[in-house]
């Protein structure tokens, strides 16, 4: 626009061209840019691009503006007669059109950023839809699997709502134990489904949750909607939002599968145990990285090592090592551990005693997650009879040899291919050949068709020389057809270049122990039934206990206090001093009754051995006491202390100790209970410390046994069964405990675990 008017001016001051047909060319030229600015806005128009033609039309809008100003102000423009008046204008029309340029280039990328904005809004709008989408079908498979193993691992969720007393559950529950409901059931309602046994228990919690804001767990037994019984375990957990428990929720997990397979275990243990000891075989568990030796009760009798004395390491198992066999076993030991093959391994021991025995011991490795050796579990065997006879025979073998034909017990010479070359007398009269019949059989032949490959392997150590000899059991036939059990000793004998020649087979006829041990066999299934109907017996008695005695008692209770209320003025003083002693002596009495059933409880209880904050549990008990009726005692408890043990149990012992403690400072100006532990004997003891009354140590063997006291119930209350029901929880965790005293000084109860 500025070379046209500044060409215009030039024209007109030099060549004198008509004004008219230079104004109708400026006119024009401005004209078309006009034009062509509002054809890009029609063209333009798009919803999308309406911004850019907004732009353009109001562009088309200033240029034909322009021409407008220009057509009106050109014939003023024409009366400038100084260039330096229309070169000053000039510079202002430039400036003006500079300005008008850079605001369209602003615009323009200003479109330009809104397209890009535009376009990526809407890419991101595309993927957020399909991560919406995908997080979608992830909450549902991952619903679908919380229902799948809620299903599968037998587990329902369930909410008390405490305001309403309407209990919510899911439909697993329904599925479980066939809950007969579309909708909540009301608490009443649900204690229908739990065994009338276990009522009052799950009711105790629940409360002791509610009051005091902590969760539970226990094994309880439901009655189904079908009327079965099923082992559960029931969780419960206080939703506390601020600080008031507004409901409970939790979880029932269907345990009953795993609960009879605790009873088959059970059972199957005791059967082992008794054909361990009659077998002679110790059980060991040697922990590597915490170096602790684990010896089951045999072992301590085998090694002669009393356990009180025994702190459990290899160190001490080593030092009764022969001291020629010390480093076999060492190297052992390593092998074992360095290529993962199993222990065996044969040694002499000299025991407490003095005495030489000779053990063998096998034993597997057992590895964690990352292949590493963790520990080592076995068997050692007290072989002394066997070896010693084994030294015997090597001793007198040219003797052996000779007298092999008048020897007890079934000797036989067999080749490598296992044809008998030799027999004596004892083994033809054993199955009824004559030694001639022997000879033209082998091995096979007089084998029991089931046991014919049982010794194989033990061939083959033998032909390898990683063993001298080896014993097993299997059955024979004997001529007419009948099998009889008998023990095998088979040696490999060897020529000067040590190469295999011929076996030598010890044949002992164990027909009768074999019968005896199926005899023990049946007296075991004997005495478990037994066992099984002295529990019922139990069961019954306590139940006898429990509601046939509590029914006269409290007939008694109550007579005698309604003789007090309406007869007392008809009686004496003595009469109704007896009157009282009555009603005082049947309180007395159910609490004994109380007292006898938790004591046979703990007994019959099963046991959940887990890793139990023991100061936690002690605080509990400590604030329970407190808030009943000890105020004033102080209670020092040590935190931190951990233990292996059943909680339910271990509970049950510390507040029979931690009441007995507060009971006998009371009389004290400042009762004082201390908690704590420390280490005796190599083992972690718990005590129990009070500044009470004391007793008396010449009584303190009478200490834990029932209905002992060591002072009168007029002096302190109790029934005397609290220390017996501790002793039982502690002997059933395989500890021991034991109280220090002194008159008006105090006691100390110690006690240990597993």
């Amino acid at each position: 626009m500025i070379p046209l008017i500044l060409g215009f001016y030039l024209y007109r001051a030099k060549e004198k061209l008509p004004f008219r047909s230079i104004f109708i060319l400026f006119i024009s030229f401005i004209l078309a840019c006009g034009l062509t600015h509002l054809m890009d806005a029609v063209i333009f128009w798009w919803p999308a691009y309406g911004l850019s033609a907004v732009i353009r039309f109001a562009t088309a809008v200033v240029s034909l503006g322009t021409v407008f100003a220009l057509v009106k102000i050109t014939p003023e423009v024409l009366k400038f007669k100084s260039p330096q008046q229309l070169e000053k204008l000039i510079n202002e029309l430039t400036f003006l059109n500079e300005r008008l340029h850079l605001e369209i280039k602003q615009r323009e990328a200003a479109e330009a950023e809104l397209r890009r904005l535009n376009e990526e809004l809407e890419r991101k709008v595309e993927d957020r839809t399909a991560d919406l989408q995908q997080s979608n079908q992830n909450l549902k498979r991952i619903n679908d699997l919380f229902r799948s193993a809620q299903k599968a691992a037998g587990i329902g969720i369930w909410e008390v709502d405490l305001e309403r007393q309407r209990v919510f559950f899911s439909r697993e529950v329904n599925e479980i134990y066939n809950v007969d409901s579309q909708g909540p059931l009301t608490v009443q309602e649900c204690l229908q489904y739990i065994h009338s046994e276990d009522r009052q228990a799950v009711l105790k919690l629940a409360r002791k949750a509610v009051a005091k804001g902590i969760p539970y767990d226990k094994e309880i037994r439901i009655i189904t909607g079908d009327k079965k019984m099923l082992w559960s375990r029931a969780v419960g957990i206080p939703v506390k939002p601020e600080d008031e428990v507004v409901a409970l929720r939790g979880l029932i997990m269907n345990i009953d599968p795993l609960k009879t397979s605790q009873q088959k275990i059970e059972e199957s243990r005791r059967v082992l145990t008794m054909a361990l000891e009659a077998g002679e075989i110790g059980v060991w568990h040697w922990h590597i990285k915490e170096n602790k030796l684990e010896w089951d009760d045999y072992m301590h009798q085998l090694f002669d090592y009393p356990k009180a004395q025994f702190k459990g390491t290899l160190d001490e198992f080593m030092q009764r090592i022969h001291q020629d066999d010390t480093q076999k076993v060492n190297k052992a030991i390593a092998v074992a551990l360095e290529r993962e093959v199993k222990l065996d391994v044969t040694f002499r021991i000299r025991t407490g005693q003095g005495k030489i025995r000779i053990i063998q011991s096998k034993g597997e490795v057992i590895t964690d997650d990352q292949g590493n050796a963790e520990s080592i579990v076995g068997l050692s065997i007290n072989i002394t009879a066997a070896k010693a006879y084994e030294e015997t025979l090597k001793e007198s073998e040219q003797r052996f040899r000779a007298a092999v034909d008048y020897s007890p017990i079934g000797v036989a010479l067999v080749s490598l291919k296992g044809k008998l070359f030799k027999v004596n007398q004892a083994l033809a009269s054993m199955l009824n050949y004559s030694e001639k019949e022997l000879l033209n059989l082998d091995f096979s032949e007089i084998t029991h068709p089931s046991d014919v490959n049982s010794d194989a392997k033990q061939i083959k150590k033998l032909l390898q020389g990683r063993i001298a000899s080896f014993q097993a059991d299997k059955r024979y036939l004997r001529k007419d057809g009948k099998s009889i059990w008998i023990q095998l000793n088979v040696s490999l004998v060897k020529d000067a270049n040590k190469e295999p020649k011929y076996f030598i087979a010890q044949i002992l006829d164990i027909t009768e122990r074999k019968m005896a041990e199926e005899k023990i066999q049946e007296t075991v299934r004997q005495r478990t039934a037994q066992l099984e109907a002295m529990n019922q017996e139990l069961e019954a008695f306590s139940y006898s206990v429990s509601h046939d005695l509590r029914s006269p008692l409290r007939s008694i209770h109550g007579f005698s206090q309604a003789l007090l209320e309406d007869y007392a003025t008809s009686l004496d003083e003595m009469g109704n001093d007896y009157l009282n002693r009555v009603s005082a002596a049947s309180v007395r009495m159910g609490h004994l009754i109380d007292d006898l059933l938790a004591l046979a409880r703990i007994t019959r209880q099963d046991m959940k051995i887990d890793i139990i904050d023991v100061s936690e549990v002690a605080e509990q008990v400590a604030t329970a006491l407190k808030a009943e009726r000890y105020q004033n005692t102080e209670f020092i408890i040590k935190p931190g202390l951990k233990a292996h043990a059943d909680q339910g149990l271990l509970t049950v012992a510390l507040e029979n100790l931690f009441e007995n403690a507060a009971k006998y400072s009371r009389v004290k100006d400042h009762p004082k209970v201390e908690f704590g532990e420390h280490s005796a004997n190599g083992k972690n003891t718990f005590f129990i410390k009070d500044n009470g009354v004391g007793f008396d140590m010449q009584y303190a063997d009478k200490l834990f046994g029932a209905f002992q006291r060591l002072h009168t119930a007029k002096e302190f209350e109790g029934t005397g069964i609290g220390l017996a029901t501790v002793k039982r929880v502690i002997h059933r965790h395989g500890g021991e405990i034991w109280a220090e005293s002194e008159l008006g000084v105090g006691s100390c109860f110690y006690f240990t675990l597993t």
